[in-house]
């Protein structure tokens, strides 16, 4: 009940529909309540806070800021990881950027279980400080990391506001307009009138057509409010001065000629495709160095330079190869499985002359494993079999049966036991192939062991399966994966206690 009410009174400054008056009773009874119960005022004062943030009496926020973070946390409180990202957000408000660092700092050296959001409310909340005090590399990584996070949710429209103004207030005009571009569709999605107006104030420094919008939304919260608040704030962000000239959010530039060429003949399809270029070898640089996304926002503003068909009919093969292996190299790093997919195809697609087989099933093997993630495991056998017939012609022979055994797994997945059993019998003639003295072998032979003995168990053939587990787990012991064999051990004890409670 009393949680509720507080989740009434949180969405006062999302919606203009929720008057003023019931919620400030609202936020007065919630206060009774709490005080009758004993609770700690921590939520109301929480509360209070953030609808004097919204209506901008300044005096009474500050206030009521200070009491929230005085009165003790209980079962009550708001979210902790939440209040953070408010508290950065007050403190950059106030004039107080390096109190707003150092909250952030603070908020990563302990982060707060089961916030979803952090860690990127918290960054990009973060961006104006670290600005302010000369921080820009680490404003840099905070844009990066945190617009990663939120760039495919159209329900992050706040976020994406938040990241527009940072790349116009720092120089990156050219950036500002491509998020722009890929998220004003998020208009039309289940987002609050704060979270838009917000949105049409950021983007309406690259998008004019968007200031009558954020009018229209803030004049709606001035109606209700009894004051001009939100309308003074939008028209001061609007006018905002930059933050700084220039922010490289690419690590060490390196395009600075092709991008004054593309700025002094944006028309002219061999300067664009000349900037392309730069940024191609950029991003593979960052990829060598290990800075994967960095190399994927690269290398992602060239797909969208590619889009323009006179700069994709001058491009290279050779550069185009490129690209693709760096694209799909750095999502699998960023684990971002949608989007490697595609990329792992158009690599299949044009092999490298010097290409072999070893490669060839690396490759491979990774697109089985992605379609797994994407839970489209018949069409991770296959690629995973493929896998295995590159590994056998390269004559290795430990991927060849990890190629076979994840096949397997797939094939489990789908109920293909047969099938999954027939990979597992050809895995097996793999490992009797292997050498005794390598160290690698047993590992090879208990994850082989340990499938079958799922499969086995999907069969209801448990008697079998918990001897296959069995050897599984002295194969893993044997070679010190106490882990592996620990869960064998508890898998078969889980098994044993079945059979015996059956009566088998």
């Amino acid at each position: 009940m009393l949680t509720t009410f507080g989740y009434v009174v949180l969405q006062f400054d999302e919606y203009s529909g929720l008057p003023l008056d019931r919620t400030l009773d609202l936020l007065d009874d919630l206060e009774r309540r709490h005080r009758a119960a004993g609770n700690s005022l921590r939520i109301v004062h929480f509360c209070r806070w953030l609808v004097a943030r919204h209506l901008g009496d300044a005096a009474v926020a500050e206030a009521q800021y200070q009491a929230c973070l005085a009165a003790e946390r209980d079962d009550f409180a708001w979210c902790e990881g939440c209040e953070q990202i408010y508290q950065v957000r007050h403190l950059i408000e106030t004039g107080r950027a390096a109190e707003a660092v150092a909250v952030t700092e603070a908020a990563f050296a302990s982060p707060v279980d089961g916030c979803h959001q952090q860690p990127q409310a918290l960054l990009a909340a973060a961006l104006p400080a670290y600005v302010a005090v000369g921080e820009l590399e680490a404003a840099a990584d905070a844009h990066r990391v945190a617009y990663r996070l939120v760039r495919d949710d159209p329900d992050e429209l706040f976020a994406h506001a938040q990241h527009i103004r940072f790349c116009v207030l720092t120089g990156n005009l050219e950036r500002a307009r491509e998020l722009v571009q890929r998220h004003t569709a998020g208009l039309d999605a289940n987002v609050s009138q704060a979270d838009a107006l917000a949105f049409c104030v950021a983007a309406g420094r690259i998008d004019e057509s968007l200031t009558e919008q954020a009018w229209k939304l803030a004049a709606s919260f001035d109606q209700r409010n009894g004051n001009r608040h939100q309308s003074d704030l939008a028209r001061s962000l609007l006018a905002e001065r930059p933050w700084v000239a220039s922010l490289d959010l690419f690590g060490d530039g390196g395009c600075a000629e092709q991008l004054a060429a593309v700025a002094a003949r944006p028309d002219d399809p061999v300067a664009g495709w000349a900037l392309a270029k730069a940024r191609i070898e950029m991003a593979h640089r960052m990829h060598l160095q290990e800075r994967n996304l960095e190399a994927a926002e690269i290398a992602e503003q060239v797909l969208v330079s590619l889009t323009d068909s006179r700069i994709a009919g001058l491009a290279e093969p050779d550069s185009l190869r490129v690209l693709r292996n760096v694209l799909f190299a750095a999502y699998l790093d960023l684990n971002e499985a949608a989007a490697a997919l595609p990329q792992a195809e158009l690599v299949l697609a044009d092999v490298p002359p010097d290409a072999g087989p070893e490669w060839l099933g690396m490759i491979l093997r990774k697109k089985g494993e992605l379609l797994e993630q994407l839970n489209q495991d018949s069409e991770a056998v296959d690629a995973l079999v493929a896998a295995a017939a590159q590994y056998a012609l390269a004559g290795e022979l430990h991927d060849q049966v990890a190629a076979l055994r994840l096949a397997a797994q797939s094939a489990r997945y789908t109920g293909s036991l047969d099938q999954a059993e027939g990979l597992l019998d050809e895995a097996r003639a793999v490992v009797d192939e292997l050498p005794a003295d390598d160290l690698r072998s047993p590992t090879s032979d208990a994850v082989v062991h340990w499938e079958l003995a799922l499969v086995r168990d999907m069969q209801g053939r448990l008697l079998e399966a918990i001897e296959l587990a069995t050897v599984s787990a002295g194969l893993y012991e044997s070679v010190g994966q106490l882990e592996s064999a620990s869960n064998a051990r508890d898998y078969i004890a889980d098994r044993q206690g079945r059979l015996r409670a059956s009566g088998s």
